[in-house]
């Protein structure tokens, strides 16, 4: 099967990278990995507070926007014939099933930026803010 002028096969969407346009754009804009354990950030004392909140609201984007749609990158088989099959389980395998599948990277980002968060957290109890006041800088709620 090739696809038509549209870039659908059969008028099913495959983008070749993601199986989902609207995927191909939210991967576009991640890193091609999760930030090393080597990277840095400068923070102080303020500036600290206002990082951490910055990348929990970027944590918490991401989350919903994953659970919203992340049954979005299953590619259901366009027929029931043995290539379509075939070819929609090789992208599920690619996309959510293999341990470096999209659907994994996305969950190792997320993984890094609460580590990241973490972090922060450590480093304004260095600066002598207290746990009600890292709290408070996220709108009250006990970030993990």
């Amino acid at each position: 099967m090739r696809p038509d002028d549209y870039g659908t096969y059969g008028g099913a969407w495959m983008n070749e990278t993601t199986g989902s346009s609207f995927w191909a754009n939210m991967l576009a804009s991640m890193p091609e990995a999760p930030p090393a354990s080597t990277a840095t950030m400068k923070v102080n004392h303020d500036n600290v507070l206002a990082a951490a909140k910055i990348i929990q609201t970027q944590i918490d984007a991401l989350t919903d926007t994953f659970r919203h749609h992340g049954q979005a990158l299953f590619v259901e088989p366009t027929a029931d014939d043995p290539v379509s099959q075939d070819a929609a389980a090789a992208w599920n395998f690619r996309l959510v099933e293999a341990d470096d599948s999209y659907a994994a990277r996305i969950q190792d980002y997320m993984e890094s930026l609460k580590k990241l968060i973490t972090q922060l957290k450590e480093s304004a109890k260095t600066y002598g803010f207290s746990e009600q006041d890292i709290e408070a800088s996220f709108g009250g709620v006990v970030v993990d």
